[in-house]
């Protein structure tokens, strides 16, 4: 099914509504964590949340879900609700923001709905496919920034804590000399939206999963910007990695990626001389 206008009311109702819950939790210091493995946190309020929004989404569409706490193995073949109910869970559970609810409608051969709430700042970004990104009902745009010196990056590392064979050090070390200042602030649906509304020139990261892409890459398209994976292509959502940017500095990134996105064996044997 496609999401009309009135469905998307009602997904940022539900992401207003679960965001409300995870601010007064993160106000309170009220949760309860536990490591789904030695660095993999989850808190009661993400399943709490979790919960709130498969019943809140599945009365607008009663489609699958996948989302971070349930059914994360589900393959991406049908219609589905893509959620990740706390993006930015280590945030969240040390009592920093930012963090995000992160909302994404895959109707079968794209996404046609995101929207990400962040509720410490109140910031709702929205997007349908084909009708432009929002900020709070007000529309948003990529920057335009070409020249890389000026422009204010983000990126993450989920890559290095998932057991990738390569790494995205090696292009940290070469974009953070030729940008104003790179930003990793833990959540990539924020980052993925800081780009879209223009805070962000580009955004890039490896080991993600398409609950952490999935509403962004939407709202940064909406917004005027290009979302792929590293080689160009469109596996950003199923891939693990993604480059997000305005179109006059995502040449800049891709080529940075090209030069220096290795395997930790080519970095070990840099680094060795």
């Amino acid at each position: 099914m496609s999401i009309s206008n009135k469905s998307l009311f009602l997904v940022e109702e539900a992401a207003r509504n679960a965001g409300k819950t995870a601010r007064e939790a993160f106000l309170n210091s009220s949760m309860k964590k536990r490591y789904k493995s030695p660095k993999d946190l989850v808190t009661d309020i993400d399943e709490k949340v979790e919960r709130m929004l498969i019943e809140d989404l599945s009365k607008i569409d009663p489609v699958p879900f996948l989302s971070e706490e349930f059914n994360p193995e589900k393959e991406i073949n049908e219609p589905l609700w893509i959620v990740d109910p706390i993006d930015g869970t280590t945030n969240f559970a040390s009592g920093i923001a930012p963090f995000c609810i992160s909302i994404g409608h895959w109707n079968g051969e794209c996404v046609d709905l995101g929207v990400c709430y962040l509720p410490i700042t109140d910031e709702m970004f929205t997007a349908s496919l084909g009708n432009g990104a929002f900020l709070n009902g007000k529309p948003i745009s990529v920057d335009s920034e070409s020249d890389p010196m000026k422009t204010i990056a983000a990126t993450g590392f989920a890559d290095i804590t998932h057991n990738s064979k390569k790494t995205t050090l090696n292009v940290f070390n070469s974009v953070i000399m030729k940008t104003r200042a790179v930003r990793r602030l833990g959540s990539a649906a924020t980052d993925l939206v800081y780009t879209a509304c223009g805070k962000f020139s580009f955004f890039y990261e490896a080991g993600l999963s398409p609950w952490d892409v999935a509403a962004g890459s939407l709202i940064v398209k909406e917004a005027g910007g290009i979302v792929s994976d590293f080689s160009g292509g469109e596996n950003y959502m199923e891939g693990k990695t993604i480059i997000a940017s305005n179109p006059e500095i995502y040449g800049f990134i891709k080529n940075e990626i090209d030069r220096n996105y290795s395997d930790k064996q080519t970095e070990m044997e840099e680094k060795n001389g």
